[in-house]
């Protein structure tokens, strides 16, 4: 999971220069939406016990002592700005697959502030953010990326496995 926030960066920018004009979105754009969102979960089925104090946990933010602090400012002219801290390079290695033994390397890069911007619109409780889409639910949303979570053999040298990672918001 090399860089998780560095990908989405250059997934926002790339879609950023190629959508359509703040005109075109205005309409489309509910207005509850406006506003900060605060990253709350990082989350992965089945979890995983980082932080080897015995409790598997499926939210990565409880397992990782990373500086963070991200969050998405949507606008009501249908553009949606990401800032964060945020940004750990996570290495697992699956070392017993018949007692699910894993190995854990999580470097902390709390150097800078990454933001920047992309279009967003709403239909209904699904919107999209550049080209992903999220599942709005309340005061929460939700952003899946499939097969994020990458899990390597013991020398690191090949995935074995991927998990999906589940960004989850909340309306500050």
């Amino acid at each position: 999971m090399n860089k998780l926030l560095f990908n989405l960066c250059i997934a926002f920018t790339l879609v950023y220069f190629t959508s359509c004009s703040t005109e075109d979105l205005q309409d489309s754009n509910d207005s509850s939406i406006t506003g900060v969102w605060k990253l709350t979960a990082w989350n992965v089925n089945e979890g995983f016990d980082f932080n080897n104090d015995g409790i598997i946990s499926t939210n990565l933010l409880h397992e990782i002592d990373c500086s963070r602090n991200e969050t998405l400012f949507f606008d009501q002219k249908g553009v949606v700005s990401l800032n964060t801290v945020f940004n750990p390079e996570i290495n697992i290695a699956l070392l017993n697959v018949s007692n699910s033994e894993y190995n854990f390397d999580v470097a902390c890069d709390s150097e800078g502030v990454i933001s920047l911007a992309t279009s967003y619109t709403v239909n209904g409780s699904m919107i999209m953010i550049g080209e992903s889409k999220a599942q709005i639910n309340g005061n929460q949303i939700s952003l899946v990326f499939d097969d994020r979570i990458k899990i390597y053999n013991k020398e690191l040298t090949q995935v074995v496995e991927t998990k999906d990672l589940t960004l989850v918001y909340k309306k500050q």
